[in-house]
């Protein structure tokens, strides 16, 4: 049964279309029972397709059983379900829910839709695995997957049918691991990243004696000292999931043995330091939060005159594509005044890579397919398999390589769009952070968060919530000095 908060129950999300077969044939028949996982495949299928038959192929290799997925369908581990062609299948409180198709959407069911769900549902315990098949569908969960904190693996393109799925993904530079349908199996039979690290029976330090709590303890003094920041307040779970993630990529048991490995690798803490904030972003992520966030935005600056300042902070900006989507969303809004207002996008992210793609405004094109063509056309100009956000746009935003918890921003903020970040924060640094943004931002301006997070008690007597389910808020005027 699932269990959100322990984590029992880890689920894989499978996209395939054309080929997935072929890959399924070699990866289904290598999967071990374990009793913590779940795997659901989401298989391009025209409506006529004769799942029976499917099924029945699917049940003879599998060395898990197969069923197809019906409507509130349990999760049950060491079982694979498998969606049934003419609806989306989505995950939601330990369920598989049966969904009609969207209008727009070319291909069912969707690995998108199936993906982004498990990253809403499972959070950490999360995996998307990627097979041959035509199309980007399943690129937008992956960022979904991995933003949450969870692994994505794909196929390698010599063992595909077709590289459309896994090449856009790996293009993405989103997978975790690119591996041979079999060397897929072996990867999710051995992956144990949300279960305690194992202690070493033969400790080889004088450090020996501590427990893996102190030893973590440790690890993140010394990551703090190598880096500058602090994750004490930053929630435990999360970090060790990701630890001992990073510490199966190093096939490394022991946490004393992990403590070791970094003192013999200095960089290591560096690299732990960005598995803790993980730095991923896509445009207009959430489209239909920012849908709504459009109409608040129309009422923020309706009020301003030419010449008066527009000033957007987004915390935590990764790569960028925020800092962009609130400018594209700011000249959607304003149309030919755009030009009338100096607007600035500030972007802050610890991750010098992230910062520096930003600066770059230069995005792969299958990243991008999503969107809209006319949004396309008016804010970014090809640049081969590229497109290059245009330079009005560009000369919008500023990036800077900032701590959220340390930076000291100008008041007179606009809004301030902080996503997924607050999630992987205790309560109390959570409280200090809203408390900052209410001191920073302009009386009535906009505070933007993401779908998982909320603004807790003390946020809730500095800020007036507009769209509690796409977490809109607006600042109150009157500044309340909340202890």
């Amino acid at each position: 049964m699932l269990n959100k908060k322990s984590g029992y129950l880890r689920v894989v999300g499978i996209g395939a279309s054309a080929g997935g077969l072929d890959a399924l044939a070699h990866l289904l028949p290598k999967l071990k029972p374990n009793a913590h996982s779940v795997y659901i495949i989401a298989l391009h299928m025209a409506r006529d397709n004769h799942i029976g038959l499917i099924l029945k192929l699917l049940k003879r290799l599998s060395a898990l059983p197969v069923v197809e997925a019906t409507h509130n369908s349990a999760l049950v581990a060491d079982h694979v379900f498998l969606i049934p062609p003419g609806v989306t299948g989505v995950v939601e409180h330990g369920q598989i829910q049966l969904m009609p198709i969207a209008t727009d959407q070319i291909s069912s069911p969707s690995v998108n839709a199936l993906l982004k769900s498990i990253a809403l549902d499972v959070y950490e315990q999360g995996i998307g695995v990627i097979l041959s098949g035509a199309g980007a569908d399943g690129l937008i969960g992956c960022r979904a997957i991995k933003a949450a904190g969870g692994k994505i693996i794909v196929q390698s393109l010599e063992s595909s049918q077709m590289e459309g799925m896994p090449g856009t993904v790996i293009r993405a530079n989103l997978a975790d691991e690119i591996l041979l349908p079999e060397q897929i199996a072996q990867s999710l039979n051995n992956e144990t990243h949300f279960f305690p690290a194992k202690v070493s029976k033969v400790p080889p330090r004088v450090t020996s004696h501590l427990n893996d709590t102190e030893i973590f303890k440790h690890l993140l003094h010394e990551v703090l000292a190598a880096t500058k920041i602090d994750f004490s307040n930053y929630k435990e779970e999360t970090l060790l999931r990701r630890l001992n993630r990073r510490m199966a990529t190093l096939k490394i048991e022991s946490m004393l043995d992990y403590q070791l490995y970094t003192q013999k690798h200095p960089d290591e803490l560096n690299k732990l330091q960005h598995q803790f904030l993980i730095s991923l972003s896509s445009f207009f992520r959430d489209g239909e939060s920012f849908n709504v966030l459009k109409h608040y935005v129309s009422e923020l600056v309706k009020d301003k005159s030419p010449g008066d300042s527009i000033r957007i902070w987004v915390p935590a900006c990764a790569s960028g594509e925020e800092c962009y989507s609130w400018t594209i969303l700011l000249a959607e809004t304003l149309g030919n005044r755009f030009a009338d207002y100096p607007i600035s996008v500030i972007g802050s992210d610890l991750n010098e890579h992230a910062i520096a793609i930003a600066n770059q405004g230069r995005y792969s094109k299958t990243a991008m397919s999503s969107l809209d063509p006319g949004i396309l056309a008016r804010y970014f100009d090809a640049n081969g398999q590229y497109l290059n956000v245009k330079p009005f746009v560009r000369q919008a935003c500023h990036f800077h390589l900032e701590d959220v918890v340390s930076s000291e921003f100008p008041e007179k903020i606009d809004a301030i769009s902080c996503r997924n970040l607050l999630i992987y924060m205790k309560s109390e640094l959570q409280d200090t952070l809203i408390k900052r943004f209410h001191d920073f931002l302009i009386p009535e301006g906009l505070l933007f968060l993401g779908q998982s997070e909320t603004i807790g008690l003390i946020g809730n007597t500095l800020f007036l919530p507009l769209d509690n389910f796409h977490r809109v808020y607006r600042r109150k005027k009157n500044k309340i000095n909340a202890k």
